[in-house]
């Protein structure tokens, strides 16, 4: 399940605390910063984010069957949870991983620390084309 990044779209947690929803705001920030303004308008569809404990290693996953975003609880970093969620948000947009050796990315796999960059943005409008 992919969504367009040209529509309107949400991230929405029922259950998330205030660093959480912070989180989530700030990673749609990140998105429409490159190019994609409708991601935080809640007149379109949703996003189910969700915060679980998970080990240490695991950061975010986006389940394209279910169409829902888990992140790890345990992330307290405000732009680390930030970045994760952007890049969660960027699979929720279809685009896949792409290695270190390729290029720095928010797509990195186990990124913390790059936000969506200008070649992200192209992505973006490959697939989707230019939003207005």
């Amino acid at each position: 399940m992919t969504h367009d990044a040209c529509a309107p779209l949400a991230l929405v947690s029922s259950a998330a605390t205030q660093l959480q929803l912070d989180g989530l705001a700030a990673g749609q920030a990140m998105w429409r910063d490159r190019g994609v303004p409708a991601l935080g308008l809640r007149a379109g569809e949703t996003l189910e984010v969700r915060f679980e404990d998970a080990a240490g290693p695991f950061h975010g996953l986006y389940d394209d069957s279910q169409g829902v975003i888990y992140i790890n609880n345990d992330l307290t970093d405000p732009q680390v949870l930030a970045i994760v969620i952007a890049h969660e948000t960027g699979h929720a947009f279809g685009l896949p991983h792409v290695p270190k050796s390729e290029r720095i990315s928010v797509m990195n796999p186990g990124n913390l620390d790059t936000p969506p960059t200008a070649a992200d943005q192209a992505e973006i409008v490959a697939r989707w084309g230019e939003c207005n």
